[in-house]
């Protein structure tokens, strides 16, 4: 796949109207809905519903919105959209590290951004099981030659007009530094590798079942209130 520039050169000569920002309907002690995304602002935590969506097939992200760009490359699939991800992470605490560069996709450089942390989460009758994204990305074979570190990102504007790049691309979760996802992993996975991460079938139940993805903030990742 060719490499993207973070900023392309040129605007479209008539920009789309900016979306309307996402309803935040409370819940009561510190929980908020938006869309489908429960915050629970004192566990400095999120919980997404998402459906499987790709195995056994090359991976560049963990999660997209239902009927994104690169959904043929996603583990992930959720109804959620780049703006509801984005306030979620916002109501969280976190902000965009506002040193960081702008990148190309691919890039092998280090992404910066507050740290969080994710698991996939599923019920199997009254048991529930939980976990971490790095592991469910990778075959029994195969893992990441680091740990994993998930960073905020943000997205950006997208390169045409001044959509939020996540909602026009469907990019909210991925791992081979797209600027235009949400959340990156901070030093890339399978970048020049294509094909290295493709989905653990051992940990993960088949295609089209649901699962929560829960994305934690750790201690010091979020700005104080």
């Amino acid at each position: 796949t060719a490499q993207t520039a973070a900023v392309a050169p040129a605007p479209a000569s008539t920009p789309a109207p900016e979306a309307a920002a996402p309803a935040m309907k409370p819940l009561g002690g510190e929980r908020y809905q938006i869309g489908s995304i429960v915050v629970d602002r004192k566990a400095r935590q999120m919980t997404i519903p998402a459906r499987v969506h790709v195995i056994d097939k090359p991976l560049e992200y963990l999660l997209t919105a239902r009927g994104g760009m690169k959904e043929y490359e996603s583990l992930l699939e959720t109804d959620v959209t780049g703006t509801e991800l984005n306030l979620a992470c916002i109501l969280l605490g976190l902000e965009r590290d506002k040193t960081q560069e702008a990148y190309l996709q691919f890039s092998q450089k280090r992404v910066s951004g507050p740290r969080v942390e994710i698991a996939v989460s599923r019920k199997d009758g009254d048991r529930t099981t939980s976990v971490a994204a790095a592991e469910v990305l990778f075959d029994s074979g195969q893992k990441a030659s680091e740990p994993v570190e998930w960073v905020y990102t943000g997205s950006q504007k997208h390169w045409q007009d001044d959509r939020f790049a996540a909602d026009v691309t469907g990019t909210l979760i991925g791992f081979v530094h797209d600027p235009n996802t949400v959340i990156e992993s901070a030093l890339g996975l399978g970048i020049g590798a294509y094909g290295s991460v493709n989905g653990n079938t051992a940990l993960l139940p088949p295609a089209g079942a649901d699962v929560d993805l829960v994305i934690t903030v750790p201690e010091g990742s979020a700005k104080k209130k």
